[in-house]
């Protein structure tokens, strides 16, 4: 049976070739299959799949590391591109976002690990508080808990290592009021590109990538 046939079929899972999809796609294809007909959803899971068979061919060409991490970000910035026409509320010092768990590839990783051993300092021992933490622990609900802070988070709520950020720090785009990231409690509208997500999708799905917490990762890297 091909993918386009099950695509037809109740319940099935139309992206069953993705193996790690974000959620943010998950959600998307539901819903362009709620909204299209049966006869149209296949040439949309079509170019889902090409698109993302390009990316996984693009990241898998550069070394693993911090080569294919910096790959990715370089990809996300194409894909990230059409919210420059977008009206954000995003800006430098808005740093709600930066006291999330954050989740990256170990390629990524070592972009952050390389930047610390060249000097960049971080509060070691406040990274190691939110390594030892199980994913979506519920410190993190206390959203702007100083143990919660970002070790690379300026102290004026600015990004000291903007320009290697990694891919989940780049899509965190909202029109939302920025003030509505520090409360869980109230809705916050994100800025959703599927271009990106199938990329993000693609680069999760690598055969042999690791992907845990930001803090988790890079403790792993450096060894602490």
């Amino acid at each position: 049976m091909t993918s386009d046939a099950r695509a037809d079929t109740p319940n099935a899972n139309p992206i069953d070739f993705i193996a790690r999809p974000t959620p943010r796609l998950r959600a998307a294809v539901e819903h362009q299959r709620s909204a299209m007909s049966a006869a149209d959803f296949p040439e949309v899971i079509a170019t889902i799949r090409s698109v993302f068979d390009k990316f996984t061919a693009r990241l898998q060409s550069a070394p693993a590391g911090a080569a294919r991490g910096r790959v990715l970000h370089l990809l996300t910035e194409q894909t990230q591109a059409p919210a420059a026409q977008v009206k954000v509320t995003c800006a430098k010092g808005c740093c709600s976002c930066c006291h999330y768990e954050i989740e990256v590839t170990r390629d990524e990783a070592a972009i952050l690990a390389d930047l610390v051993r060249a000097g960049f300092p971080i509060d070691a021992v406040r990274l190691r508080v939110q390594a030892a933490r199980e994913r979506k622990a519920p410190e993190w609900l206390q959203v702007l808990m100083p143990d919660n802070r970002c070790v690379f988070l300026g102290a004026d709520g600015a990004c000291q290592i903007y320009e290697h950020r990694p891919s989940s720090c780049r899509r965190h785009l909202v029109t939302s009021p920025a003030a509505a990231c520090a409360d869980l409690g109230l809705t916050v509208a994100p800025v959703e590109l599927l271009m990106t997500e199938i990329l993000l999708s693609a680069a999760l799905s690598i055969e042999g990538v690791q992907f845990a917490s930001m803090s988790k990762m890079l403790t792993a890297e450096l060894g602490l």
